[in-house]
């Protein structure tokens, strides 16, 4: 005989021939049988009954809780009975799990019967004493939940989102389709605003297969930004972390970096296609995806093929890029058809109505871009060029060195091939470090001699210049970058030997290091002894030169250094030390992108100009940033005697003039769109080709080169305005509607539940931004934690400074601890009276959208103050104000509206916002309320 399942506690029951329903109440052995307990509602009386004799006894719209048999499974939540069936001879009910947005039939066995809110409203059930705080964390705990989910702006506080940010988050994932060009200009953040998307995707549980895919020398940056910014420590780059041999290895894998140009070959691509769908495929750099149209032909490079195949095998792809356009509208649309294959047609007549591009691109401006306060994030900043006037025997060396890096090329032309091109990429390396300082070119001059000497028979084929190498640290790269160890020419050996001793000499008497030191440092220290300068070098031979000469004219200790060399971690003490004791931050490239510098600072020396004018942007942009408080100056240090310095001179005032005249709208100079345009023109302009070929040919024909790839660039970005104008862009408004949560809503919840769990505050420091916490021993058994005590914060810049302080953000264990207890059934607080609001009652409810295939794309929440009046004011200030204050319990009132009326009502308005947001993308699907509350004025 098989075995009878036994109801739970609670579980709604009635047998043959009795017109009542009962509810179980306990079990009992009897014999080697067990027997039920049940109390019979109508009759009001006890019986113990055999459990198969017990029948299903829920009605339709009941509120019920799922209690699973095995202890390892989770629950699926409170639901709504819909329909009952017989199947196999068991009976069975269909719920519905709201939250979840499932339906699924289940054994009535496992379902115990709760209140629902409604139905306790109603009845004006509120519960125990205390219940209104307990009602204030349950609300708060779903609105930062969906608040999250929605922006992704609290997964980590290490990150300080900005408006713009967080409402291109919003709108993409609230948007219903998960397919845009996240366009916005040079320096706002885009791999800020795909790390929040991705935070709110993964935590959703419903994106569980992630591709991105970058530039070669972006993907280590990717990973560490991911991991160090976002807590999203499971990205794994492919041909690096890790090799596929078999295609079943890809279920190894569902968060994935990869290189667009490793991923683009024939056996890759191959390799990649085998790896199933993917839910979500990100491009950064999408620029780089290119399809030309000829007459009515097409050509496709590799990498735009690699795109088009992936398109195939996700739902959802975003492409990132600052200039998608490029002066260029066949490869524009062509980015846009990947985006939206289905709109193919319309995008194909893009100039007939390029109002389209707001379904699919967004796009913010430094211009328009502002702080949570509405003021602009930009204050401007001065630039100043530092002219360095060379002595007789600095131009003499100068002469000399330039004879042989012409002798070096032409032996590369001479050579051809791997070898032939490497030796002209040594000169060219040798022409930047000559540039940056004597210490570079002499250190990277003895390096060649070393390898002269000692591998004077052993020629090679040159080191492989395809090789990914990691763009944050190209300028170390090239300082380490060796070829041959034969002469590039006769007389080579002599030469370089020649070369170091006339290098030796002249640092006895550095004319760039004394200006640098006399006109600069001095002259700013004299003005504030205190004041705190951050310098910027491509090398980091030069960097140790300036380190030397800091410690020798300053105290040593004052000095601070960044560069590839070092960890993450030692990269952060040295911005922590030089924030609180230092004077002097000196750093390559490696410290400037991810890295903010401003909080103590707002000088900033190019000690040397990079060939690429995107790095000098990328750089001030450590300084020039949201958090700048003062006008920020930068010294760019420049020697135009030389050849290259008197290019890069004119290269750098040519783009200056530039900017200036395209920030000019309106007879009227605009500073926001300066830093805007500066960006564009950086990322346009390609003046690498001019600079390597200015060696052999006049000044002025380069000056012409100059200012053609200018005249290129300009045309390109007003090509590229004049079209993203159509884009969707930062529209402070879209969340008006909405609740949005504030640091101070984060603090109230956690100290409000703190209080809850009866967790004790040992101690607070850092002028109460910092607790101590003693944990009772349920909480640590849960939670599985060793350590009664804990410390954490809510501020970034503290807990990014203290090993040892745990930031209270959604990726911290305590912090979701906090959010799922107040959301739990046993909690309560789902139905209270509280004082000090004005008005008859609060709802609070989640609304729910889906696809047209039924899928769960969107859900918001909102609280409806319901006025004495009977209006019903939706998310106001006055409710985001008191939930950040302790809640009083209330007392019943005499004369109250119907609950039911009342109700209605509320559910007229949701119905409202639910129409309001559909879309052909979005269709209502639900509407929970998940806390009521009576208002009183007692």
């Amino acid at each position: 005989m098989k075995k009878q399942l036994l109801p739970i506690r609670g579980t709604w029951v009635k047998i043959e021939n009795r017109d009542e329903p009962g509810v179980v109440r306990e079990f009992k052995k009897d014999g080697e049988d067990t027997i039920v307990l049940v109390w019979w509602l109508k009759s009001k009386i006890n019986e113990w009954i055999e459990p198969e004799k017990l029948k299903n006894g829920f009605l339709l719209g009941m509120s019920v809780q799922d209690v699973p048999l095995s202890r390892t499974r989770n629950t699926l939540g409170e639901g709504i009975v819909l329909e009952n069936r017989i199947i196999g001879n068991k009976e069975q009910v269909l719920v519905e799990f709201p939250e979840l947005g499932q339906r699924h039939w289940l054994p009535f066995q496992n379902l115990k019967q709760i209140k629902g809110i409604e139905q306790r409203f109603c009845l004006e059930q509120t519960g125990e004493s205390g219940n209104a705080e307990r009602f204030r964390m349950r609300s708060l705990a779903y609105a930062i939940d969906l608040w999250n989910e929605n922006t992704g702006s609290l997964s980590t506080l290490n990150i300080d989102p900005l408006p713009h940010q967080i409402h291109l988050v919003h709108h993409i994932l609230a948007s219903g389709n998960l397919n845009w060009l996240i366009a916005d200009d040079v320096g706002l953040g885009k791999t800020i605003e795909a790390g929040m998307i991705l935070s709110a995707l993964i935590r959703k549980k419903s994106f569980r297969r992630i591709l991105l895919i970058t530039p070669a020398g972006l993907v280590k940056q990717w990973k560490d930004e991911l991991h160090y910014k976002f807590d999203l420590s499971k990205f794994q780059i492919f041909g690096e972390d890790f090799h596929i041999n078999e295609s079943r290895h890809w279920m190894l894998y569902n968060h994935v970096i990869g290189s667009v140009d490793r991923l683009k070959s024939d056996k890759n691509m191959a390799i990649l296609m085998q790896a199933g769908d993917w839910d979500l495929v990100i491009f950064d750099e999408a620029q780089n995806l290119s399809r030309n149209q000829y007459g009515m032909k097409y050509h496709s490079t590799d990498r735009f093929r690699l795109s088009a195949a992936l398109r195939k095998k996700t739902d959802s792809i975003l492409l990132l890029s600052a200039t998608p356009h490029q002066g260029k509208q066949d490869k524009f649309q062509a980015l846009l058809e990947i985006i939206r294959p289905e709109l193919k047609k319309s995008i194909q007549t893009l100039s007939l109505n390029p109002e389209i591009l707001s379904q699919m691109v967004i796009r913010n401006n430094k211009a328009d871009v502002t702080d949570a306060e509405g003021n602009f994030i930009f204050q401007g900043k001065i630039v100043r060029a530092i002219p360095i006037t060379l002595s007789e025997k600095e131009k003499s060396f100068e002469q000399h060195l330039l004879k042989y890096l012409r002798n070096g090329y032409a032996a590369g032309e001479r050579k051809g091939g791997n070898i032939g091109r490497a030796i002209g990429f040594v000169m060219t390396i040798y022409r930047k470090l000559a540039a940056s300082s004597t210490a570079a070119i002499k250190m990277a001059l003895s390096r060649r001699l070393k390898r002269l000497i000692e591998d004077f028979q052993n020629e090679t084929d040159g080191p492989d210049l395809s090789e990914e190498i990691d763009l944050r640290y190209v300028g170390e790269w090239e300082e380490d970058f060796g070829v041959s160890g034969k002469e590039f020419f006769a007389g080579e050996i002599q030469t370089v030997k020649s070369l170091i001793e006339k290098a030796e000499k002249l640092l006895e008497s550095d004319s760039k290091s004394n200006i640098f030191i006399d006109h600069i440092i001095t002259a700013v220290l004299n003005k504030n002894p205190n004041e705190k300068i951050v310098i910027f070098t491509e090398y980091r031979a030069t960097q140790n030169f300036l380190k030397d000469l800091f410690d020798e004219k300053y105290r040593s200790g004052k000095t601070f250094l960044i560069h590839g060399g070092q960890k993450h971690d030692e990269r952060a003490k040295a911005i922590e030390s030089f924030e609180e004791k230092g004077q002097f931050l000196i750093s390559t490239e490696a410290g400037g992108e991810g890295i903010n510098l401003h909080r103590e600072c707002h000088l900033m020396v190019n000690y040397d100009l990079p060939w690429n004018p995107m790095r000098l942007v990328q750089r001030i942009g450590r300084l020039y940033r949201y958090g700048q408080n003062k006008k920020v100056i930068v010294f760019n240090v420049h020697i135009p005697q030389t050849i290259d310095g008197s290019i890069m001179e004119l290269l750098y005032t040519r783009i200056d003039q530039v900017v200036q005249d395209m920030a000019t709208l309106g007879g009227e100079y605009q500073p926001g769109l300066e830093a805007e345009i500066l960006g564009e023109i950086a990322e346009f302009i390609d003046i690498k080709d001019i600079l390597e070929n200015a060696i052999d040919i006049n000044i002025k024909h380069t000056k012409e080169n100059i200012e053609d790839a200018l005249n290129r660039a300009k045309e390109a970005v007003k090509k590229q305005r004049d079209l993203l104008k159509y884009a969707a862009g930062f529209n402070p408004d879209e969340t008006k509607g909405e609740l949005s949560i504030t640091k101070e809503h984060l603090n109230s919840f956690v100290m409000g539940m703190i209080a809850q769990l009866n967790i004790k505050i040992i101690e607070t420091t850092h002028k109460g931004a910092v607790w101590k916490l003693d944990l009772p021993d349920t909480i640590r058994n849960d939670l599985a934690l060793r350590n009664q005590t804990i410390i954490v914060t809510l501020d970034r810049d503290i807990a990014a400074r203290r090993k040892n302080i745990h930031m209270m953000d959604l990726n911290f264990h305590l912090f979701n601890y906090f959010l799922k207890t107040a959301m739990k059934y046993s909690f309560d607080g789902r139905v209270c009276r509280i004082k000090d609001l004005d008005g008859s009652a609060l709802i609070m409810a989640i609304l729910r959208w889906q696809n047209d295939q039924g899928i769960r794309m969107r859900q918001e929440y909102l609280a409806t103050l319901v006025k004495e009046n009977g209006e019903n004011e939706q998310n106001s200030k006055t409710v985001s104000n008191w939930l950040n204050n302790s809640a009083q319990d209330g007392q019943k009132m005499v004369d109250t509206i119907a609950g039911e009326t009342l109700l209605d009502s509320v559910k007229d308005t949701i119905d409202q916002r639910l129409d309001f947001i559909s879309n052909n993308e979005l269709h209502p699907e639900y509407r929970q309320i998940v806390s009521a509350a009576w208002c009183s004025q007692e």
